[in-house]
């Protein structure tokens, strides 16, 4: 059901919103499973207020698919490992779907050994970061993640784009809601700089640099250019760290071996190659797992009672501003411009799905 709100963003419900994304992936040649597992996880980025990774990136997706540049049926296959490790190859799939399953066989490992650790290859952009992180959650693990990808962002010093966002995620549970959940990437984010420009915004001027490397509060400016590392050398140095566990410990490409052509603007996903790493540690395997979660909640409790800062109504915890947000949207619907809405119902009409959400 879709109700307008005050706003010109149409409220659409998150169910509704799954069911059809999942119809045109599964019209996109996807199977219906893994449809459905796609659709989950861009919904709840939107549900979490993560527009810029929800179902804004569905068009390119599916735009992707129908070309034939990404695999809408990757045989996934573990190539290697040993222990409490493995390697899979993605078969040049979506990577919503690699690094879900890639996370749920670390969790299983982890089980046995403690900790469980996945590298994929051969993979796609994967969406949220924390989606796999938080797969860990339901077992009552501690989960991390992180991906590589196009080069937009250059090194310390640099002047050209060399390296991606390579984001952080990690998810703690909790004894009461909400999980600890970071997700943060390590420069600004091109989809936020890109929504900036459409809207006419400035954007913070430690976020990117224009086509001759200065820093720029322009967002136009700021997509013929690249993005700046937050953090300057340090976080120069994590997206080093990122690029090697994700691009170099299963032998996926890195980000400056693959293909720029998305952040450039491009309408479709073209075949990337680059990688994940995928991580969750059994908090039993350490010490009683109540305790730790007992533990947790402390430390948000002193977190939230701090004293605050002039001007801060009130502290958060990392996650707990998405969790709310989720929780109004679950019931409120989520809010979405005509644009998007209209984006997704002209994809369908192109890969000859047959529902509307404008209808």
């Amino acid at each position: 059901m879709m109700q307008t709100s005050e706003s010109a963003a149409r409220m659409v419900d998150h169910k509704e919103l799954e069911s059809y994304v999942a119809e045109l992936f599964v019209c996109a040649g996807v199977p219906p499973m893994q449809a459905a597992g796609i659709a989950e996880i861009v919904v709840l980025a939107d549900l979490r207020g993560m527009d810029s990774h929800g179902t804004r990136f569905v068009p390119r997706y599916l735009r992707g698919l129908a070309k034939g540049l990404v695999n809408a049926r990757p045989r996934l296959a573990f190539v290697g490992g040993r222990g409490a490790t493995a390697v899979l190859d993605a078969d040049n799939g979506l990577g919503l779907v690699s690094a879900r399953f890639g996370m749920q066989r670390a969790i299983e490992l982890a089980t046995q050994h403690g900790v469980g650790v996945v590298a994929v290859r051969n993979s796609n952009h994967f969406g949220t970061a924390c989606f796999y992180a938080m797969q860990a959650l339901e077992a009552r693990m501690i989960g991390h993640a992180t991906t590589d990808g196009p080069p937009h962002t250059v090194v310390w010093g640099g002047r050209e784009p060399l390296v991606c966002n390579d984001p952080i995620a990690w998810a703690f549970p909790t004894a009461s809601p909400p999980a600890i959940v970071i997700d943060t990437a390590l420069t600004g984010v091109k989809e936020k700089i890109r929504l900036a420009a459409e809207r006419g915004e400035r954007i913070p001027a430690d976020w990117a640099v224009d086509a001759d490397g200065l820093p720029t509060t322009d967002a136009q400016a700021a997509l013929a250019g690249s993005l700046l590392p937050i953090g300057g050398h340090k976080g120069s140095a994590l997206i080093v760290a990122n690029e090697l566990l994700a691009g170099g410990l299963a032998g996926a490409l890195f980000s400056f071996e693959i293909s720029p052509a998305i952040v450039r603007g491009s309408d479709h996903h073209d075949r990337w190659g680059c990688g994940h790493y995928l991580l969750a540690l059994d908090i039993s395997a350490f010490g009683n797992v109540d305790g730790f979660l007992r533990r947790a909640d402390e430390l948000a409790a002193a977190m939230r009672s701090a004293p605050r800062a002039q001007g801060t109504e009130r502290i958060y915890t990392p996650g707990e501003r998405e969790w709310l947000t989720s929780e109004q949207r679950r019931v409120e619907g989520i809010p979405m411009g005509e644009p998007a809405l209209r984006a997704l119902d002209a994809v369908a009409s192109e890969i000859g799905a047959t529902s509307r959400l404008l209808d």
